[in-house]
């Protein structure tokens, strides 16, 4: 047994991390490895050797997610009892758009393959997905968009996202996988990363900030922090088998766009600049003349208008019921130390 430093006793296991080398990937193998064994997959990694261990106890391996026969190379030789599945194909761009066949291939079909080879290897294994809010869409009414609510997914990336959650819970209802979290992250950040946050208050290269409308949209948000302690905290309730949840992930109370400048232009990691005002009705017109000039990119060019003007805020009362307190908030983590 290994004494956990919040508390409960665990055993000492084997986790493999995909993505292992990415923004989120990096920062749950280094809060985990100093209590269990790493096996850390990504395609691009700042190891330069293949399978190097280090004094730490991580093993690092170069390779691709969408390799079936490494993955079950991978899962035959170590043997995890936990996945923590980071790996993907992020949010297209629309001057760099990405091939559909590449969402399917690499957040759908080589998740479901994952899935399949980590429990031909453990049957018993604890497999964690990092979905995304993005597979709600961004036309929900309410007030605060509930995990039992429909998915309306807008973009390839968020199609490809649910696609691999339908396949996730499929393999589960088969019996397949004993213990499967399906985690939907809210905008991730930290001080030193916040480009999904960027978008919705800057304008043309950082020049100035954009306020719009009232500014008092309010959104959720995530500290990248929050989202390594929840994923321990479920690591830690690795003993419950049988069980399929889906959680949003998110800070504990959402941020408005005007607190979002008002914090920015006080941190030491944002620039102090003018604020713009922008009427909404100025994006709307805008995004609806972008459609229609690039009809195949339409859905995404609107939904540029629906995350600007709503609030998308995302219930998690049934992550916080689960007895986990998120103790980051978007002020703790960009303020001055």
């Amino acid at each position: 047994m290994l004494k956990n430093k919040s508390g409960p006793e665990k055993v000492l296991g084997k986790i493999f991390i995909t993505g292992a080398d990415g923004f989120i990937g990096r920062a749950v193998w280094e809060s985990l490895c100093h209590e269990y064994k790493i096996i850390a997959l990504d395609k691009i990694t700042s190891n330069e050797e293949k399978n190097e261990e280090k004094d730490d106890g991580v093993v690092f391996i170069k390779g691709d997610i969408t390799d079936v026969c490494l993955l079950e190379k991978i899962c035959t030789t170590y043997v995890p009892d936990v996945v923590i599945h980071c790996a993907g194909v992020a949010h297209q761009k629309i001057n760099s758009p990405i091939d559909k066949r590449l969402y399917d291939e690499v957040n759908h079909l080589a998740t479901i393959n994952l899935a399949k080879v980590a429990f031909s290897a453990n049957p018993k294994v604890h497999f964690i997905f990092l979905s995304s809010i993005s597979v709600y869409g961004e036309s929900h009414k309410q007030k605060q968009v509930k995990e039992e609510d429909l998915c309306w997914p807008t973009t390839e990336y968020a199609r490809s996202k649910l696609d691999a959650e339908n396949g996730l819970k499929t393999f589960f209802n088969e019996g397949h996988i004993k213990t499967l979290d399906i985690l939907r992250l809210a905008p991730v950040y930290d001080s030193r990363w916040s480009l999904n946050l960027e978008k919705r208050v800057f304008g043309f290269k950082k020049l100035f900030y954009m306020k719009f409308g009232t500014g008092n949209q309010t959104m959720s948000v995530l500290a990248r922090q929050n989202l390594v302690d929840f994923v321990l905290y479920r690591i830690g309730k690795n003993s419950i088998q049988c069980s399929c949840n889906v959680f949003n992930v998110t800070d504990k109370k959402p941020c408005s766009f005007n607190e979002i400048i008002k914090i920015f232009k006080k941190s030491e990691y944002q620039p102090d600049k003018r604020v713009i005002k922008v009427p909404l009705l100025f994006v709307w017109i805008t995004t609806r003349i972008a459609g229609f000039l690039i009809k195949d990119k339409a859905n995404l060019i609107h939904s540029f208008y629906d995350k600007l003007s709503k609030d998308l805020v995302f219930d998690n009362s049934k992550m916080l019921n689960e007895g986990f307190d998120p103790k980051f908030t978007f002020t703790s983590v960009f303020e001055k130390l």
